[in-house]
């Protein structure tokens, strides 16, 4: 008996020996030009996913990455998921030195196995194995490899080899193997100017990349999605959480959706019913209905996740939300949906990329999207509502959902359809108000200040719920360049009917203005300083996007010390670009009575790397023009 176990040791020990020696991870091995701006190299990332029928899959991820520095750490994490529909198994993980030397084998139970609660759900069924290396030294490589079997075979992750910016590649493969009776279809981007090997047979598809260099980040990208190679791939057969489904587009893929996902959940109790036409009868109008109608959302349920198998992408039922008094985006989209049904108005379940602005891909018909939104067609108006908010205003839903294509979900099918567009003037911040300065340089001021658009939301959840304490430093960092401020009144109002969110603050600030001598040097814009200027990038390789358009108006009233004349009051300013608008205009109205306006318009938009120069001396003007001071003599 201890012969055989002294064999079988030996067999494993020799397994282990011959399975580390098979790849060589020196990071000598890596080629100089991939190291050049990289703080990590993927030195290779193999995906193999066979699909063996609508109802099974089988995903086998084989991955080795050479950190350099603690700025790509996150990149050696490994993150698992798993549930009662994904089971995860085999997993190898291994850490190796500089020179390619074994540092750690790590075992299963070096594993974090904890729920995947997001902080938010009320229930999450989904679990998650994680292991964080803390390394002791630089460069070292982790290699993991591991197998997921699972039933939800509507979700085929979409083939992203080079995971960021600063990353550098060796080798990326992929292969899917499906049946003959599903129709596989993909969608490629951003493979121009690369040598990525694509070959394609029936019932099979491979990709391999090689010897990508890094591409250094440089401010304002674009989203590294629309920048380096990636793939969105979707089948005409699928199984999300037990349940079939069969779509060749996004038009048969919403009718599935809705009748298998929606249709049976928009049930009302009767009270409701009858409480709901109580609240809108005698009111025509349709768009004023849907008011009434959101607000009663708003002010009878809140927002609670519910992530639970289909619950993760079917609305909880809403007889349950009105009952309970709480859902997800989902079910208070459901909720509102079937009350707005319930009035003679209808609505449509809108699947959608929250935060960042990614597009649903027109040309593959599968699950997407984070977040739910619902679509009001009234009058000719495309009206969309943010469900989950009991603060938002309607038909407002600012900067989290607006400007991308999403996909309405109608009883007749799916359609792509762009949410709203602010118009710049409508992200409007308004700053009114006056401020005096005394012959010591100290200032009292009061100031209003109204925003709408994108600038609206923005401020919504900057301050509204803020404690005292945390409204005070809010507008302390609002108000950076003026130190010692002391306030003597904050008040915030979300004006949901006028659609503005409202600030009216008054403080008070010793040497705001400072002193050459006799000589009072005074920055005329106390209140709305614009100092962002993006970095230099000098030989520029990348488009840039301006993210957010806006417009900011300042009307302000200066008086100035009695005990002082004035030398020299800044010339109007007026600037025009690609880029947008500024302009400075200052008017006498005594000798001690100013009125100084300002006007900042910015355009959002992509613009070709050549621009990028102009754009910076356009923003490095606004910085230099609101620097502007006036300058007084000591009478």
């Amino acid at each position: 008996m201890k012969k055989n176990y002294l064999v079988l040791c030996l067999a494993l020990f020799f397994v282990t020996i011959s399975y580390a020696q098979d790849y060589n991870f020196s990071v000598s091995e890596i080629p100089e030009n991939l190291k050049v701006n990289a703080n990590s190299t993927v030195r290779f990332k193999n995906v193999s996913v066979e699909m063996q029928s609508q109802r099974n899959m089988t995903i086998v991820t084989e991955k080795a990455i050479t950190i350099y520095n603690k700025l790509a750490d996150d990149f050696a994490d490994v993150t698992l998921h798993y549930d009662k529909r994904r089971s995860v198994k085999n997993i190898t993980t291994y850490i190796y030195d500089a020179f390619g030397n074994e540092v750690k084998k790590i075992k299963k139970k070096d594993f974090k196995d904890y729920s995947a609660y997001d902080g938010i759900s009320l229930y999450n069924d989904g679990r998650v194995l994680y292991y964080d290396y803390t390394p002791t030294s630089y460069p070292y490589t982790i290699y993991y490899k591991y197998e997921v079997q699972t039933s939800n075979t509507a979700f085929i992750n979409r083939w992203v080899p080079i995971t960021g910016y600063h990353q550098s590649i060796q080798k990326a493969t992929f292969s899917i193997k499906y049946p003959s009776d599903i129709i596989l279809r993909k969608s490629e981007r951003n493979f121009n100017d690369l040598s990525i090997k694509v070959k394609e047979a029936p019932g099979v598809l491979n990709y391999e990349i090689n010897k990508i260099p890094a591409t250094k980040y440089e401010t304002s990208a674009p989203l590294f999605l629309n920048v380096f190679p990636n793939v969105k791939l979707g089948v005409n057969k699928f199984n999300l959480e037990g349940v079939d489904g069969e779509a060749n587009n996004w038009k048969e893929f919403g009718k599935w959706y809705y009748d298998n996902l929606i249709k049976q959940t928009l049930y009302l109790k009767s009270e409701t019913k009858e409480k709901i036409r109580a609240l809108t009868a005698g009111i025509d109008d349709s768009i004023e209905k849907a008011k009434i109608v959101y607000e009663f959302v708003q002010n009878k349920v809140r927002y609670i996740s519910v992530q639970v198998g289909i619950g993760g992408y079917k609305p909880m039922l809403a007889t349950d939300v009105d009952n309970l008094g709480y859902g997800d985006c989902k079910g208070l989209t459901n909720y509102t949906a079937a009350l707005l049904k319930e009035v003679g108005i209808e609505a449509y379940h809108t699947l959608i990329h929250a935060d960042d602005k990614i597009d649903f891909d027109a040309k593959v018909a599968s699950p997407e999207g984070n977040h739910m939104i619902l679509y009001v067609p009234i009058a000719n108006q495309d009206i969309w509502l943010e469900c989950t908010s009991q603060k938002r205003p309607f038909a407002e839903i600012g900067s989290f959902t607006d400007d991308r294509d999403a996909l309405i979900i109608t009883p007749n099918g799916g359609e792509i359809k762009h949410t709203k567009v602010y118009k710049v003037e409508e992200n409007l911040q308004l700053t009114k108000g006056s401020y005096k300065v005394d012959s010591q340089g100290g200032i009292s001021a009061a100031i209003s200040i109204e925003s709408s658009g994108t600038q609206y939301g923005d401020n919504l959840r900057k301050y509204d719920g803020a404690s005292e304490k945390e409204l005070d430093a809010l507008f302390k960092s609002y108000l950076s360049n003026i130190n010692n401020i002391k306030f003597s009144k904050i008040n915030v109002n979300n004006n949901r009917e006028g659609l503005k969110y409202e600030e009216n603050i008054a403080f008070s600030a010793s040497d705001y203005a400072s002193f050459s001598g006799d000589q009072m040097l005074l920055p005329i814009n106390a209140f709305n300083k614009n100092s962002y200027v993006p970095k230099r990038v000098r030989n520029r390789k990348l488009p840039f996007k301006i993210s957010s358009g806006f417009l900011d108006i300042d009307k302000i009233e200066l008086k100035l010390p009695a005990t002082f004349s004035v030398e020299y009051i800044p010339e109007n300013i007026e600037l025009t670009s690609k880029f947008g608008t500024y302009s400075i205009e200052i008017t006498k109205v005594d000798e001690q009575k100013y009125i100084y306006k300002r006007t900042l318009q910015i355009e959002e938009g992509k613009y070709p790397k050549e621009l990028y120069e102009a754009y910076r001396k356009f923003r490095k003007d606004i910085r230099k023009y609101d620097n502007s001071k006036i300058i007084l003599n000591k009478l």
